[in-house]
Formats: C-alpha cells, sequence, structure tokens
C-alpha cells in the first residue's frame, strides 16, 4: 500500500496520514475477518509491504479486503477537506518473500513493489479524482483468483496494462472501485530502450523493425493505418 501525494504534505499531514492509514488498514482487516497481527509488515511511512501467511486466501484479499478498504477510506474522508483526503494505491502479488538482513526480499517482493510505483496505477487514481483507492493485481492473482471467478469481481471491472518499472516488466490488470477505468486515459511506464542501430557489411542490407505490443484498449482518433503484406 501506498499513499498518493504524499511527499507533498507537511509535517502535521504525515503523522496525520500514517495513523489513519493503519487505522483504516486494521478495520478493513476485522471487518473481513483477517488477522492482520499474524501478517509481517514492513512500513515505510507513507505505505506499508505486507507479507501474509500461506493459510490466508487470496480471494479474501483481492476481494474482500478491498471491499472493506474503500469502505474505511471514506469513512475517514467524510469530514475531511479534499486536499487533506488519504488516497490509497494497493498492488497484490503472489510470489516468493525471505526475510533479509535489511527487510523482506525475494521476487515477490521487488514484484509488487514495482506494481504499486507503476505510472498507470498512479494515473488511474489521478484520473479519477473523487475515487480514494486504485489497485493493481499481477498476472498471476488476475489469472488465478479473478479469472477463475474465485471472488465476486467481474473480469471486466479490470484493466489490462503493461508495467515497467527499472528491471521489472510484466502485465497487471488493475481497477478503480465504482469507476469504469476502461476510458480513462493512463500514462505508460517509460519504454524499453529502442533497439540499437544495426551496421551491414558492404554489400549485404538489413532492415532493423521495432514492434510495440499494445495492451489494452488504444485511444487512436484521427490515426491512419496501413497493413502492407510481404
Amino acid at each position: 500500500m501506498d499513499v498518493q501525494g504524499y511527499g507533498s504534505r507537511d509535517d502535521q499531514q504525515h503523522a496525520a496520514i500514517q495513523s489513519g492509514l493503519l487505522s483504516v488498514a486494521n478495520t478493513a482487516a476485522t471487518r473481513c475477518g483477517l488477522d492482520r497481527s499474524a501478517w509481517h509488515r514492513q512500513g515505510a511511512g507513507d505505505g506499508e509491504l505486507a507479507i501474509l501467511p500461506g493459510a490466508v486466501p487470496e480471494p479474501a484479499v483481492t476481494d474482500d479486503y478491498v471491499r472493506e478498504l474503500v469502505a474505511g477510506l471514506a469513512d475517514h474522508n467524510h469530514d475531511l477537506a479534499p486536499e487533506a483526503r488519504m488516497r490509497i494505491r494497493i498492488a497484490i502479488h503472489h510470489g516468493v518473500a525471505m526475510p533479509g538482513a535489511n527487510g523482506w526480499t525475494g521476487q515477490g517482493v521487488v514484484g509488487v513493489s514495482r506494481l504499486v510505483d507503476s505510472a498507470p496505477l498512479r494515473a488511474a487514481l489521478n484520473a479519477f479524482p473523487e475515487a480514494d483507492l486504485a489497485v493493481v493485481v499481477s498476472r498471476q492473482i488476475y489469472t488465478d483468483v479473478v479469472a477463475q471467478r474465485h471472488t465476486s469481481l467481474k473480469p471486466a471491472e479490470f484493466r489490462e496494462v503493461v508495467v515497467r518499472q527499472k528491471e521489472y516488466t510484466d502485465v497487471a490488470w488493475l481497477r478503480v472501485p465504482g469507476y469504469d477505468v476502461h476510458g480513462a486515459t493512463l500514462a505508460a511506464d517509460p519504454p524499453e530502450q529502442p533497439p540499437a542501430a544495426v551496421v551491414a557489411p558492404a554489400g549485404q542490407q538489413y532492415r532493423a523493425e521495432a514492434i510495440t505490443v499494445l495492451n489494452g484498449s488504444v485511444d487512436a482518433r484521427d490515426a491512419v493505418f496501413g497493413i502492407k503484406r510481404g
């Protein structure tokens, strides 16, 4: 979890946000029967990395916990001025996590950290100013939990995006509860480096091509496309 816009707040707001984040997270877990005291939690001021025990069912986190977070945030923000509202990005992933000398390690930890910081997720929350929460789930969670109908969530609620953060690149699926994310304009993470120039020996010719893979809907109004065979 990460609070959007934390760095732009002052010291007093930071203290209130940290307290509010823990209160909302704890209340949401209690309301859906999850025991956060059994989670391995690594705080980061404006966010938290949580490693859940294997016995915790993934559908309960992906569906019930997120739903209660939305309700808890609505209660928390009810009497606050717009600029004081707490808005959260949350990422859910399944992978390897191991305790290390200075925090949790493993590809699961790397993956979920890249997802929560990704440009599409940040843009999704910015696209809906009235929303308090945006969530992204990894390919594994979407494929194994959402698409297989282990939750009350409909696959159509999610939008497929490509996340490129540092060394991490993968497809993920995001949603903003209560809003249609398919029509929103979402910023993308930085693209991969373009292919290097190809130098052909004398007398030979090579053609270098770059292929761009688009996932999800594409807004290409007023564009003209041509298709050539051969």
